[in-house]
């Protein structure tokens, strides 16, 4: 299970020890490495090193950093070593904007990964614009993210909207006519993915008996719980993240309700939670994937951490999103202005989350994302037959 870090903010770039940082003349984004004599193309990384969201900015951080070693060992951007400036934003929208700029007036930057959360990734994406920066948010699931956005928004998460109608649709498939629900009640995430649950739940007639809107940060539950199970729902489901859905299972097995929990993520905190187990969702990536590709990457990410007993597809989103940059760098250039227009001619890079990742040019987001029904067994992840 994963690590919760609670730490001080990285400070480090990724496999190199370079302590002062210049900016490259011009518009090549990549400054000189004197070691080497090469040029150094970077990446800035939006993410929280502190913070209750940190444990996701530790899984971003390793797989980032196994993802630059590889390269670097291969050669990096055709001959230039990639390296990474990352820069604690703690997924709040308030440090997320000082880090945009902090990364847009930082010329050396061709491009930044995040944030974590769509909340705070969507206030910085003005900033990344007006800066002509490419802000990746791989992790980001509102669609308005790249709805809303401008060319300079881009991200290979499935959206929400696509997940929780697969949800609806799924529960229905296998013969539960209600459910009752709890989700976050945040105008960025929660309400927009329940909204899209409930439209399609309508529209398969799929019953909510009740729905009731909690927050990430209460500790107690109970008293929504009870009114959202009252009529005795066939299964239950909560939209949110791993963290909250991990007291949400708990609390309502405390109060008796033990029918199908459809919810959680793959993290330690759900993972690691007794009354998590049998809990379904749909999962983009599954370390028990037999493809060559998954288990290369699963292998190495374990090497690299032993102390790291599972690999998720947090750490599998970010190493797929440094392996998209580096083929958007390859096609167009490791400036700014390269980067986006590789952005927009890549195609079938391989990734270990949907096999090879193509963009659809209208969304900025991944052609045709699949899901694969997951249950929770014995504390992991695996593919469920129903």
């Amino acid at each position: 299970m994963k690590k919760l870090l609670r730490g001080a903010a990285v400070v480090s770039v990724a496999s190199l020890t370079i302590v002062g940082l210049a900016a490259c003349a011009g518009d090549s984004a990549a400054s000189t490495d004197s070691s080497s004599g090469k040029s150094t193309v970077y990446f800035g990384v939006s993410a929280a090193t502190t913070g209750q969201y940190a444990q996701y900015g530790e899984q971003f951080k390793e797989a980032f950093d196994l993802a630059v070693e590889q390269v670097n060992a291969k050669g990096g951007i055709d001959g230039h070593p990639v390296a990474l400036k990352y820069e604690d934003s703690q997924s709040d929208p308030k440090q997320s904007v000082a880090v945009a700029q902090k990364f847009v007036g930082d010329d050396s930057i061709s491009l930044v990964f995040g944030d974590y959360s769509s909340a705070a990734s969507i206030p910085a994406s003005p900033i990344y614009t007006a800066g002509k920066l490419l802000q990746y948010g791989f992790n980001n699931s509102n669609p308005d993210f790249t709805a809303k956005g401008t060319q300079y928004q881009w991200s290979t998460s499935i959206t929400t909207s696509a997940t929780y109608t697969w949800t609806a649709d799924y529960i229905k498939k296998q013969g539960i006519d209600s459910v009752g629900v709890t989700y976050l009640n945040t105008a960025d995430w929660g309400i927009p993915a329940y909204d899209a649950f409930k439209t399609e739940a309508k529209k398969i007639g799929l019953k909510i008996v009740d729905a009731e809107g909690v927050l990430d940060t209460s500790d107690d539950y109970r008293p929504s719980l009870t009114k959202a199970v009252a009529d005795k729902p066939e299964a239950f489901v909560h939209i949110g993240y791993g963290p909250d859905a991990a007291k949400i299972v708990t609390q309502l097995r405390a109060i008796g309700y033990d029918k199908t929990f459809y919810g959680g993520q793959d993290e330690e905190s759900f993972d690691g939670t007794k009354d998590a187990e049998g809990a379904i969702n749909g999962a983009e990536f599954l370390a028990s994937n037999p493809a060559t590709e998954v288990q290369d990457f699963v292998k190495a990410f374990k090497k690299k951490y032993p102390q790291e007993t599972e690999v998720t597809g947090f750490e599998a989103g970010a190493y797929d999103a440094l392996n998209v940059a580096v083929a958007a760098a390859k096609i167009g250039g490791t400036s700014r202005e390269g980067i986006l227009a590789g952005f927009k001619k890549v195609k079938d890079v391989p990734s270990v989350v949907y096999g090879k990742i193509t963009f659809d040019q209208s969304t900025r987001r991944v052609a045709s994302p699949q899901l694969t029904p997951s249950i929770l067994k014995d504390g992991s992840w695996v593919a469920y037959n129903g």
